[in-house]
């Protein structure tokens, strides 16, 4: 199979702001694809130490309109709370779309506004050996925001059949942010994190 076209996905990780991703981390993965493009998706030619598959992911932290919420989906394979997102499918060169799909199968949603001028935050993780020949992602990471409300969103339902939360976007009585993220049992640990690492960022893109 040829290997695919990876300059669109290599030029949308050059949009993201550079305070929102770490440019050294940036530059690892356009290093990756520059070298291996079929690394986009999952049975590229890029291995890790323990002989299993590194590749690129697409995912997406999605608020609802007024960013007073974020919705968490059930992961059953990794049995933990976590954004939705997954692999980038064959003939997709867009990291971007790629979320967007993702989010639309998931969760039942489109029409998201994305925040900001590219990714919102990359981030790489091992995985266990329930992911199969999957050894570690690099997700790329997008922030869009729905057109309606948390409660008329949670009416939507995911055509996957996942379950969903819609969780309180971490702030105080006067809109501030806050750094304690209350989130559901269960969910992935660095999750918190990342939710906490994004307040500056929706505070400047968010309009």
């Amino acid at each position: 199979m040829a290997a695919p076209d990876a300059s669109r996905a290599i030029a949308e990780l050059g949009a993201a702001a550079p305070e929102a991703v770490d440019p050294l981390v940036r530059e690892d993965y356009v290093r990756l694809l520059e070298s291996v493009p079929g690394a986009l998706h999952r049975d590229g030619e890029a291995f890790g130490a323990d002989g299993r598959r590194i590749h690129l992911t697409a995912s997406a932290f999605v608020v609802d309109a007024g960013a007073d919420a974020l919705v968490l989906l059930w992961h059953r394979k990794g049995g933990f709370w976590v954004q939705p997102g997954g692999h980038v499918d064959h003939g997709e060169t867009s990291l971007e779309s790629a979320a967007r799909r993702e989010v639309a199968e998931e969760l039942g949603l489109v029409d998201l506004e994305r925040i900001g001028p590219g990714p919102a935050l990359l981030h790489r993780h091992a995985l266990s050996d329930a992911f199969g020949a999957c050894g570690e992602h690099w997700d790329v990471e997008y922030l869009f925001r729905a057109p309606l409300p948390a409660e008329d969103l949670a009416r939507v339902p995911s055509p996957e059949g996942l379950d969903v939360r819609w969780v309180p976007w971490p702030r105080d009585a006067s809109g501030a942010h806050v750094d304690e993220v209350a989130l559901p049992e269960g969910t992935v640990p660095d999750a918190a994190g990342k939710i906490a690492s994004l307040a500056p960022y929706v505070d400047r893109w968010m309009r």
